[in-house]
């Protein structure tokens, strides 16, 4: 079903895509770790794979479902590692003049 050639196609990469997208934001809020995004991305659709092997009773060997497979993990590593690169590299605020109560 995966393909440019239609339009369920061309909708279900988007869906792809676009879940991909999400998951970088998933990458941010529960990971938060640079360096573990790549880790957790390739985790993820690894299970993924496994489950499309089961649910379907034979390995994916479409050159269009790796294809989209591999961009989407990409996309989702490279974003997801980039958004929390910028939460990690926020300036930590030094006020280390006492308070005073006057």
């Amino acid at each position: 079903i995966l393909g440019f050639s239609t339009p369920p196609g061309r909708l279900s990469m988007m869906a792809f895509i676009l879940n991909a997208l999400t998951c970088a934001l998933g990458l941010l809020y529960f990971i938060r770790r640079g360096k573990q995004c790549l880790d957790f991305t390739v985790t993820v659709h690894f299970f993924h794979l496994l489950g499309c092997w089961v649910y379907n009773s034979h390995f994916p060997s479409t050159l269009t479902w790796w294809l989209v497979h591999i961009v989407c993990t990409a996309l989702m590593a490279a974003i997801g590692e980039y958004l929390c690169m910028r939460i990690e590299l926020r300036e930590i605020p030094l006020n280390s003049a006492p308070k005073s109560n006057v």
